[in-house]
């Protein structure tokens, strides 16, 4: 049987977006018959062990039984490791694809991210090792095109092919049966006083919290007849404001039944300053949820042309579009219902568990 080996963050140990792709990779991997060995970075244990702020360890311990288990494991056919890009985290990476150079025959580097670039102009350090990385890797799997020309790739141009993200086999059934059901309660009169948005992703300045935050606030404190309200999930890494009214931390949002609980919202907001190809708008545009959110990374690969609820991560354009948001909700159901149908329309032509399948196969040795 061929062998398959998969590094990085999975489900349930990790909530993020790496985790998911990860976890849909090793399930599509098993489809096409591979025996897939899996061993978790250790920053998946910062993950998943701390409910409170998430805490930055150097995990030394773990790390050491990391490279021990993939000494004394077999050779594989094909071998997959996400890049971290931290400054420890690229001498980690770097310290596991040396390892693997041995231990198998094509080696795989998955860039889940939207910021290699950023990285890769910061300093000196990142760029040499973020360099040794790519020229390591038999190929580089980006998410997008949108990132295959960026200054840090220029050379390495003919190891490049692109697999989007995508929702599993198992979620995009559920996402089906939730996107009924959620399309039919438009054409009810909207007649709630509270409309209700959730954000969420990491608790950190980078993904905005902030700025939504002061712009829910705002809102708030004008006399209008509806108010809105803020349900915040995701891991902590910075202190958020939650003095206001109608803003509540809800904790991490739970794999297992996630899009159920999303289902019961009004809008998604996001306001992140750097993304990959962010599962949690899939998730959006699967289940027939609208959204607002930046346009930044490869975002513009989940937007239909002329998408309306676009922002800038800053607090008075937040306001105009939730303004916005509002009053197609309560008063321009066509408008909402269209963009709600256009959007998964899109999810289904790209994003659905079968085309992740086939860009495996299509890409992928296997």
């Amino acid at each position: 049987m061929k062998r398959a080996f998969i590094f990085g963050e999975f489900i349930p140990k990790s909530t993020t977006g790496i985790a998911y792709v990860n976890t849909n990779l090793e399930s599509v991997l098993k489809e096409l018959n591979f025996f897939v060995k899996t061993i978790d970075d250790p920053r998946s244990n910062d993950y998943f062990k701390y409910e409170g702020f998430i805490k930055k360890n150097y995990n030394v311990i773990e790390i050491f039984k990391v490279i021990l288990n993939i000494l004394l494991t077999k050779k594989y056919n094909i071998a997959f490791l996400t890049i971290s890009l931290g400054n420890l985290g690229l001498l980690k990476s770097l310290l596991i694809i040396i390892l693997l150079k041995f231990k198998t025959k094509d080696l795989y580097l998955y860039i889940h991210r939207g910021d290699l670039d950023l990285n890769y102009k910061e300093s000196l350090y990142k760029r040499y090792l973020i360099k040794i990385h790519l020229s390591f890797s038999t190929k580089i799997i980006l998410l997008s095109k949108i990132f295959k020309f960026d200054e840090s790739l220029k050379d390495f141009q003919k190891k490049i092919f692109i697999i989007p993200n995508s929702l599993s086999k198992k979620d995009t059934t559920i996402s089906n049966e939730i996107f009924k059901n959620k399309y039919k309660i438009l054409d009810a009169k909207y007649q709630q006083k509270i409309v209700k948005f959730i954000y969420s992703g990491n608790l950190q300045g980078a993904k905005g919290i902030h700025k939504i935050i002061e712009a829910i606030n705002l809102i708030n404190k004008k006399k209008l007849k509806i108010k809105v309200q803020l349900d915040i999930y995701g891991m902590k890494f910075e202190e958020i404001d939650l003095k206001a009214n109608n803003i509540f931390y809800k904790g991490k949002l739970k794999h297992s039944d996630r899009l159920t609980i999303m289902s019961n919202y009004d809008f998604l907001i996001s306001a992140s300053k750097t993304e990959g190809l962010p599962i949690t708008i899939i998730e959006c545009m699967a289940i027939g949820l609208p959204f607002i959110t930046t346009n930044v990374g490869a975002i513009n690969d989940l937007l239909i042309k002329n998408y309306p609820y676009i922002i800038q991560s800053e607090t008075l354009n937040i306001v105009e579009v939730i303004y916005e948001a509002l009053n197609d909700i309560t008063k321009n159901k066509t408008k909402l219902k269209s963009v709600i149908l256009s959007n998964s329309d899109l999810f289904n032509k790209k994003f659905q568990y079968s085309q992740f399948l086939n860009s495996i196969k299509n890409n992928v040795r296997v």
